[in-house]
């Protein structure tokens, strides 16, 4: 009967996380923060410019829109909803999620709520302006529950 030899196996990775010099983890999450302060200001204008085409959207597709203006609606929501969670504009970002949400479900259904969408539109410009660390979870619940009462995850 043979012997077995076994051979250590080294991650790389840890050998270069324990290899001196590089940058210590408090540093870099530093000059992350730095860098999105940087940036924060013009990602805001067009998290308002996207507010503005959904706006548009809304009021170009009317009660019947076409397929491309409800994919657009739901893109435009799904962008400001990436941008609000960058910056911790919580409260914005559900709101944006809800009307993916809703968009999602409607497309998938063949229906439309131009009023359910246009009181998520009217919700964002009111949570794009909050003030920080007001709380407008009933906001964002109600939101929430408009989304399922106009339409539910689940039928049967």
């Amino acid at each position: 009967m043979s012997s077995a030899t076994f051979i250590q196996w080294q991650n790389p990775l840890t050998k270069m996380i324990s290899a001196p010099g590089g940058v210590r983890v408090s540093d870099s999450l530093k000059q992350a923060e730095k860098n999105l302060a940087e940036i924060r200001d013009p990602c805001l204008v067009d998290v308002d410019k996207q507010q503005d085409q959904l706006d548009q959207l809304s009021s170009q597709g009317g009660d019947n829109p076409t397929e491309e203006v409800k994919r657009e609606i739901y893109d435009r929501s799904n962008e400001v909803y990436a941008v609000a969670g960058v910056f911790g504009l919580d409260d914005l970002g559900a709101a944006a999620f809800s009307l993916c949400e809703l968009t999602d479900r409607l497309r998938t259904r063949g229906l439309w709520s131009r009023e359910a969408v246009d009181v998520h539109l009217a919700a964002f410009k009111l949570l794009r302006n909050a003030e920080p660390g007001v709380d407008h979870s009933s906001v964002v619940n109600g939101l929430e529950k408009l989304t399922n009462k106009i339409a539910p995850q689940n039928e049967g």
